[in-house]
């Protein structure tokens, strides 16, 4: 074999080689180059995705009552019957719910327990009653429901379960709900209202 053809077999095998390896490399760059859009797109996406739903999430929470409150007033003496309501209301928890768990009546062994946490436990569902009606009364009323809408249902969430509570030795609730009440009171009295506390239960309005 001439010697030319020799040298000119490995050369083209040298060449063929070098080709492959190109080829291989580009198919490696775009595989990886196509993983990493897929990657990114799958992020954008998942970003996207989550901020939307923290949008939708934020824009469904009731944070203005005032959006449902009326423009005129649609219920006639809501005002003096709102007034009824959290005075009696404040008065009588702070009477025989507040000052008795304060001085450590409601806790076992404590003297006249029995009788303390059964008057409790009624005047919870007393100032549940009460609560639910002062809601009608400020949702009612234009000036009231802007500002006391939302203290007003915490207050009642607060209450629904009061009595089972008072009961069963769980008072894990009752400082928070003092600062709601006294803070109803408080606004209330800032519109000029002139709310006092009472512990008169022949008060108690009918809604």
């Amino acid at each position: 074999m001439p010697l030319s053809r020799v040298v000119a077999v490995p050369a083209l095998l040298s060449l063929a080689l070098v080709a492959g390896c190109n080829n291989s490399s580009s198919g490696s760059s775009s595989s990886g180059g196509a993983a990493d859009s897929s990657t990114s797109s799958s992020a954008a996406s998942s970003t996207s995705s989550s901020g939307s739903s923290t949008a939708a999430s934020s824009a469904a929470s009731p944070t203005n009552a005032a959006a449902s409150c009326p423009s005129s007033n649609t219920r006639s003496f809501a005002k003096t019957r709102f007034v009824t309501d959290i005075g009696l209301t404040v008065g009588t928890f702070h009477r025989w719910i507040w000052k008795p768990y304060k001085a450590g009546t409601f806790h076992k062994g404590s003297h006249g327990r029995i009788r303390a946490v059964v008057k409790g436990a009624a005047v919870a569902g007393l100032d549940l009653h009460l609560m639910n009606n002062a809601k009608k009364n400020v949702e009612a009323n234009p000036t009231l429901c802007k500002d006391l809408a939302a203290p007003i249902q915490s207050a009642v969430t607060s209450l629904t379960n009061l009595e089972g509570k008072i009961t069963s030795g769980d008072y894990g609730s009752l400082t928070t709900l003092e600062s709601t009440l006294s803070g109803i009171l408080s606004t209330g009295n800032k519109h000029g209202l002139g709310i006092t506390e009472s512990t008169d239960e022949s008060k108690a309005s009918q809604g």
